[in-house]
């Protein structure tokens, strides 16, 4: 349970980082550079997590590895494309709410779309449980890291304002 906590302290850092870097116009190399090696930790920790909680042998995990990997880089793509879905609660007016809320509903036919068709894929390598299990870790990560990076922009908006 520690490793969810760690996991979701991690993402939660990195996700308010990429927030405030697409403020900026253009990032060096160097910085490009620590954000893919940043990216590519963390999706190694929750790798490691996946594999302790869902309990994959050393044939299932090596199986699971890349399925995983283009899984979440697929979900990652559709929910990062749509910058109307990104808008900030505060930031929701009459004139664009309903795009908003169109935008929200769309990355959710999305990501439904991806998880289904990965359901099979994941199915071929490892047991029905675990993959059951593994939306369920999956989704939970995804909650609890969406919660800690709110906190953390909130809590770094008040240090602004300081």
């Amino acid at each position: 349970m520690k490793k969810i906590f760690v996991l979701l302290e991690a993402l939660a850092t990195m996700f308010v980082q990429d927030a405030f870097a697409q403020d900026k116009p253009q990032l060096t190399e160097e910085q490009k550079a620590a954000a893919k090696q940043k990216r590519e930790q963390l999706m190694q920790t929750r790798l490691e997590l996946l594999k302790t909680e869902l309990q994959l042998t050393d044939e299932q995990s090596a199986k699971f590895e890349p399925i995983y990997r283009r899984y979440r880089g697929e979900i990652q793509r559709v929910t990062g494309s749509n910058k109307e879905a990104r808008i900030k609660r505060d930031q929701i007016t009459n004139e664009n709410a309903l795009k908003v809320v169109s935008a929200r509903l769309a990355n959710n036919i999305l990501t439904s779309t991806v998880k289904q068709r990965y359901l099979w894929l994941f199915a071929d390598v490892i047991e029905p449980l675990q993959v059951k299990k593994l939306y369920d870790v999956d989704e939970k990560v995804s909650r609890e890291a969406h919660k800690i990076m709110k906190y953390r922009q909130q809590a770094t908006q008040m240090d602004a304002k300081k």
